[in-house]
């Protein structure tokens, strides 16, 4: 499938020990392998799903988020245990990330073979085991995560994932993006700053200031013809309430809406620039006709109640 993010992707770790010795390590990799194709071919799911190796001790653990931590193509962690992968082994580890984390509490099967269950399936199948203990360990330490439980081959585990994994993307555009606030204060100065420092310590946004003069200087690059094109391509939906003051009929006051689902402006300016916090301005515009709506103005009369008339 193609990602929606093609230059994003999540990480698929999983979680196992030395113990259970190198085949059962081989066919962990497999199972996991499987479940990261799953989901990589979703189209609920809109970044890459990289599979990584099995991670069986604290060293490999550690370094695989601190890893994931400094990629800055890796938006966030999906983590399942598919044996008992001791939590104790994470703990180093978590402490690095901070990027989204997503707890897949799953299992290889979807159905257990009950006629042929012996200690060997026993052994490699623990998830049920092992994300207890992993879920165990990041409420202790308090790891801000996502839970999602359920096979993968059913669509709402892949649905939940995506949804997820969209807001893993928002997390990271949003902690590189820049902000620009006009008629502010000094650039990068902390202490007369207090929210900027949080915006930028909790979310990576820098927020700076830039004078008024540095945003009239770009305004006039701006040819007019490229501003009327954009004008003439562009419209808008309008609404307009009129209130009166008397009484006409019973106990409630009249109110007059017109509702315009596609206007087109006309004529009108905003006003000078300058350094101030709102600007207004005076503007035209007339009503086309929208398709959609099958009115070009809709004036409803109300009195408070059901509107008692109603012209389109």
């Amino acid at each position: 499938m193609s990602a929606t993010y093609e230059s994003r992707e999540v990480w698929f770790l999983t979680g196992s020990q030395h113990l259970y010795g190198p085949e059962v390590l081989d066919q962990v990799a497999a199972n996991a392998a499987d479940i990261v194709r799953a989901l990589d071919n979703s189209d609920d799911v809109p970044v890459r799903v990289v599979t990584k190796p099995v991670l069986t001790e604290t060293a490999a653990i550690r370094r695989a988020l601190i890893d994931a931590e400094s990629d800055d193509a890796c938006v966030g962690v999906i983590a399942w245990m598919h044996t008992f992968s001791p939590a104790k082994m994470w703990i180093t580890g978590l402490d690095h990330l901070r990027k989204p984390l997503l707890h897949l509490h799953t299992q290889a099967n979807q159905a257990l073979p009950w006629a042929e269950i012996d200690m060997d399936f026993m052994n490699l199948n623990q998830a049920a085991h092992g994300d207890r203990e992993f879920a165990a360990v990041q409420t202790r330490l308090g790891v801000t995560r996502k839970t999602v439980a359920g096979h993968v081959e059913d669509p709402e585990v892949a649905r939940r994932v995506g949804v997820w994994a969209r807001a893993a993307v928002g997390r990271a555009e949003l902690s590189t993006m820049k902000l620009a606030r006009f008629g502010d204060n000094m650039r990068n100065v902390a202490v007369t700053e207090g929210d900027k420092v949080e915006a930028e310590r909790r979310f990576g946004v820098s927020v700076n200031t830039w004078g008024v003069n540095d945003l009239v200087a770009v305004v006039d690059e701006v040819a007019d013809a490229d501003i009327d094109a954009l004008v003439a391509g562009t419209t808008f939906a309008a609404t307009a309430k009129w209130k009166t003051s008397l009484v006409i009929t019973g106990s409630y006051k009249y109110n007059l809406w017109i509702e315009m689902p596609k206007c087109q402006y006309t004529s009108g300016e905003p006003d000078e620039l300058a350094n101030r916090r709102r600007f207004g301005g005076t503007f035209d515009w007339w009503a086309a006709w929208d398709e959609g709506a099958g009115y070009d103005a809709r004036i409803t009369l109300t009195n408070a109640i059901t509107a008692v008339e109603s012209y389109a």
